[in-house]
């Protein structure tokens, strides 16, 4: 069976993150260690054209922690989830417009359930990995089973901050507001599955966020 790959522009935002703290010398390092010099300098479409095979994803997101140390990787990771989020916000009109227009007259909650459940089914269909949602009065609850982000790495901490970019820059869109987002569980440290906890209620963003 041949191997599940993510999308051409998932893969730009990588490595786009990448050079951005390293620049273009350090960016050609990564791909090699990595293991994917077909990508020096090369333009990668950006669509969902199907092009990084899942292990090499994997095996790239390691590198980044191996490389930069958990530290420097976290605000990297972070900012790669971000980008991928405004990425999608600008050209999946079927998922982001659609959900806005449906959701005019949901209150704040409901908008936020209806939407995590859409861009959940969104993501097990470019990563070919389960997301399961749950709740309670305060909190969703996103399960990642056999989790890409930090696969094959060993730590002490919870180290899946890409996802959480993600989904505290979904939150304040959907909200106006800051949503804490934080990985409880994590494979990295021998749990079964990564388990993310957000913040139904949201605090007042500051004039400088």
């Amino acid at each position: 069976m041949e191997e599940h790959r993510i999308p051409s522009s998932l893969a730009r935002i990588i490595f786009q993150s990448v050079e951005e703290h390293i620049g273009e010398n350090g960016l050609n390092m990564f791909l090699k260690r990595a293991g994917l010099e077909e990508y020096i300098g090369k333009e990668l479409p950006d669509d969902d054209t199907p092009s990084l095979e899942m292990s090499k994803f994997k095996k790239g997101i390691g590198l980044i922690v191996e490389l930069f140390g958990e530290k420097a990787a976290k605000p990297l990771l972070l900012r790669w989830g971000k980008l991928t989020f405004e990425y999608a916000l600008k050209n999946k009109p079927t998922l982001f417009g659609l959900a806005g227009l449906v959701t005019t007259f949901m209150g704040e909650e409901g908008k936020e359930r209806f939407i995590l459940k859409r861009v959940l089914k969104e993501s097990e269909n470019l990563y070919d990995v389960p997301h399961i949602l749950t709740e309670d009065t305060d909190c969703f609850y996103v399960e990642i089973q056999d989790c890409f982000y930090c696969s094959n790495l060993h730590s002490d901490n919870c180290i899946c901050w890409a996802p959480a970019g993600f989904w505290i820059t979904m939150m304040t869109w959907i909200t106006g507001k800051n949503h804490e987002v934080k990985e409880t569980e994590c494979m990295a440290q021998g749990h079964p599955s990564c388990k993310f906890r957000i913040a139904k209620k949201g605090s007042v963003l500051s004039p400088t966020a």
